[in-house]
């Protein structure tokens, strides 16, 4: 307990007063000897010794109200955590005050023992007991500072940041009422104060230019990520409590979403405002920390947002498309609306082009454009086609065209590269099928090889030449230890037969650095035991059981789709259609080889009819990825005529099948361009094909020179949604690039936080919370000062007023009747 007034405890002297004036005001009677009336002598003494107690309890009396009085004047203040404790101590010593006076009124009208020793036992049990609990307040309670009231103040103004604190509310964002209250704060702040604006987890700076931190509080802007808010203000009480200032101050001003509370279990900001072991002080003394709540009445929240998105590819080929998968998720509350997602393409823009020192944005085209009815609380899933990629890095926007209160959920931004599909090595024991393999991947090229070799004119140059730069290279399985791999986008070993270890080890790495591998599986092996024992297991995605095989005369299989989305069946130029509209019953499967016991991360696309044995199996392998077909296509040709595989060759679903897997092999590479908040963006940058330096223009259009290494370039500070554009020189012309950021929506989840969170995070009773202005005062002054026991003494006072009027007027009634 401490006092805002201390010396006016010194009126507590006034208590004297009554004292003197009663030592002052007693007369010595005069003895008169008359015999006669010894007993009414008798008699008057005893009852002289009952008012004299009674002048005694109403002289204390007289001293206590001149004390209180003085004690309310000095205005005692204690911490509101210990209010209520300061009540019940002045309730006990009330009870003891009582029990007292009636323990006295009991020895002074002669009252039986029994009474006198209750009443007087009770009293000194009640004081006991108020004595030790003011005692052991005042030993173990916080001190409350009291330091002077036009001091300058070390305050530090904690912004949450979170995407939640963009939701808007009587037209108006939380952050944005978030600034408006910390400028309140600012202004009310002494001449001389140290403010730190605390808008990132960069570091906490103390300034005393109220116009810096003013400009610092207007650039605060709503960030893709929630806020570690337990981080920010332990580094700020780090920080105030270096400051020479008497008062330290925090105010954090937040929303009270959960995400932002993440980590009040691991806090150590309890530990830093609490009181030492040793109760000589308190370690965080004078940091008051005031919460200032933000947010929108849970009854109130109204939301819908995309969810659960998912690209079919990152990279294409020009003129070619992607799927965009996801969900409409409607907030409980929300109602049930109508929605339309609409998808918006960026025009190619090959230049960047500045205007004023500003960044020119490209032109928008709206692509394709879906209304949906979203049930209050439910979701709608939905499926998107980007169509006609121009080569190069391509930009969408995916949106929820109705605004609502929360528009950072609202879009899901895209980057996807289209490039020219890179050369495909084709590995082949027999040249035959070598031949037959690059037919199918480049039908044009081979034509023109094949004419060259029936006319006899295959060694003319311009031919070979040709033949050379087409889309593949065809070799056979020993050359895999002297190739050059990284050269080739794309790779089929057809009828894997004699590969050594070392080969297969080559073809392993160049998977897992990004390279896409398909694996034929034809007759060139007679059992599964020679397979399994080969060095082309290790790239098999299971465990090869056996050779299934069918009489001729035998139609009851063919191939069936095992997934209805993949990237695959989007090659609409391929297939012409839908994956499920392609009659792959009327070719029937003979022959096929039968893998089991398939790797965790290993997924089925293509079944085979009436077994449910794998036709087609994809299989992740670091950042890259193997296909396995076990019926192959094209047919050996190695084979006799009542060895037929399947009667896929003989018509254009099987050709569509395998170049839609070798196109989307060759167009698959390691190049992420999608990322989420503050995941490093990684960039393949060879510097013998792009710049080493560039110009890149974040989402709020600033500019940041960026440079990278000989291999790639790294941008770390992806702190903010949308679309982030490179711009490079080379001595052909500007090298435009980029890719994008998307917000996760767990980061921008509503929820609030859970019962408890905050004593975890920052101690009980170690903070204060308010939500209006005037909540806000009250809650500071409250914190600054403790509360105000003043009042509760002067209502004490007028009752013991009360009391002593009441006690005299009966006193000197009694006196005058005992005199007469």
């Amino acid at each position: 307990m401490t006092f805002l007034h201390a010396s006016l405890l010194l009126g507590g002297l006034l208590g004297l007063v009554p004292v003197i004036i009663h030592m002052l005001g007693r007369r010595q009677p005069k003895a008169i000897v008359f015999p006669a009336i010894r007993f009414v002598r008798q008699t008057a003494i005893q009852a002289q010794r009952g008012w004299s107690i009674k002048r005694w309890l109403l002289l204390a009396l007289r001293v206590l109200l001149l004390g209180i009085l003085a004690l309310a004047i000095a205005s005692p203040r204690v911490q509101s955590s210990m209010f209520a404790t300061y009540l019940m101590i002045g309730v006990v010593g009330l009870l003891a005050l009582l029990a007292t006076a009636v323990a006295f009124s009991a020895i002074g009208s002669r009252k039986s023992s029994l009474t006198i020793g209750i009443s007087s036992l009770l009293a000194i049990l009640l004081w006991l007991i108020g004595g030790g609990w003011l005692g052991m307040a005042a030993t173990t309670g916080q001190s409350v500072p009291l330091p002077s009231a036009s001091g300058p103040i070390c305050a530090a103004v904690v912004l949450d940041t979170s995407p939640s604190m963009g939701y808007q509310y009587h037209n108006e964002t939380r952050l944005a009422a978030a600034k408006e209250m910390a400028t309140w704060l600012m202004d009310r702040l002494p001449i001389g104060s140290q403010i730190a604006i605390v808008n990132s987890d960069t570091g906490v700076r103390l300034n005393q230019d109220r116009i810096s931190a003013n400009r610092l509080l207007d650039r605060t802007i709503v960030e893709g990520r929630a806020t570690n808010l337990v981080q920010r203000i332990s580094a700020s009480i780090d920080v105030l409590r270096k400051s020479d200032l008497e008062r330290r101050e925090i105010y954090v001003l937040t929303d009270l979403s959960a995400g932002a509370w993440r980590d009040a279990d691991s806090s150590d900001i309890a530990a830093k405002l609490a009181r030492d072991e040793s109760g000589k002080g308190i370690v965080g003394e004078n940091v008051l920390v005031q919460l200032i709540d933000v947010s929108v009445p849970v009854t109130e929240i109204r939301n819908w947002s995309l969810n659960q998105f998912k690209l079919s590819q990152q990279t294409a080929t020009p003129g070619g498309q992607v799927t965009l998968a996801g969900e409409i998720q409607s907030a409980p509350g929300s109602g049930t609306e109508q929605m339309t997602v609409e998808l918006v393409s960026e025009a190619m823009d090959r230049a960047l082009v500045e205007r004023d020192g500003k960044l020119v944005l490209p032109t928008t085209t709206v692509v394709e454009r879906q209304l949906f009815e979203v049930p209050d609380g439910g979701s709608v899933p939905f499926k998107l086609t980007w169509k006609d990629l121009s080569e190069g890095t391509n930009h969408a926007m995916l949106r929820i065209t109705r605004p609502d209160p929360l528009e950072i959920d609202n879009v899901v931004y895209l980057s996807v590269d289209a490039r020219t599909q890179g050369q495909t090595l084709v590995i082949a024991e027999d040249r035959r099928d070598g031949q037959s393999v690059c037919g199918a991947i480049d039908p044009e090229a081979q034509a023109e090889q094949n004419a060259s070799a029936t006319e006899g004119t295959s060694s003319d140059p311009a031919v070979a030449a040709k033949f050379r730069e087409s889309m593949f290279k065809l070799d056979t399985p020993s050359q895999l230890e002297t190739l050059d791999l990284a050269r080739f986008s794309s790779m089929v070993i057809y009828n894997p037969v004699l590969i050594s270890a070392d080969a297969v080890d080559r073809v392993d790495n160049w998977v897992a650095q990004g390279g896409g591998l398909l694996i034929v599986m034809g007759s060139g092996m007679d059992s599964a035991e020679a397979m399994m024992n080969s060095p082309i297991a290790k790239l098999l995605p299971g465990v090869v059981k056996r050779i299934s095989r069918r009489a001729l005369s035998d139609r009851s299989m063919s191939l069936a789709p095992a997934t209805k989305s993949h990237p695959i069946w989007d090659l609409r130029d391929i297939f012409g259609g839908s994956i499920e509209e392609i009659p792959w019953v009327n070719y029937a499967i003979f022959r096929h080889w039968d893998i089991e016991d398939l790797a965790p991360e290993a997924g089925v696309l293509m079944r085979f009819t009436g077994s449910e044995q794998p036709a087609l199996i994809e299989q992740p392998r670091k950042q890259g990825r193997i296909l396995t077909m076990t019926v192959p296509y094209p047919e050996p040709a190695s084979h006799a005529s009542d060895e037929v595989w399947s009667e896929l060759y003989q018509d254009w679903p099987g050709f569509a099948l395998f170049q839609g897997c070798v196109r989307y092999l060759a167009a698959w590479n390691k190049q992420q361009l999608n990322y989420y908040v503050d995941e490093p963006a990684i960039l393949d940058n060879n510097v013998t094909q792009f710049p080493q330096v560039y110009k890149l223009f974040n989402p709020i259009l600033e500019e940041i020179r960026t440079e990278s290494s000989e291999e790639t370039l790294v941008y770390s500070f992806t702190r903010y949604p949308g679309q982030y554009r490179l711009r490079g020189l080379r001595p052909q012309g500007p090298v435009v690039r980029g890719f994008s950021v998307n917000l996760n929506r767990d980061e921008s989840s509503l929820e609030r936080i859970l019962p408890g969170t905050l004593d975890r995070a920052l101690g009980k009773d170690q903070y204060r919370i308010a939500k209006e202005r005037d909540e806000v005062q009250s809650s500071l002054g409250e914190g600054r000062y403790g509360r105000d026991l003043a009042p509760f003494l002067l209502l004490v006072f007028v009752m013991m007023i009360m009391a002593e009027q009441t006690m005299s007027s009966r006193f000197y009634a009694s006196s005058k009747k005992g005199a007469a």
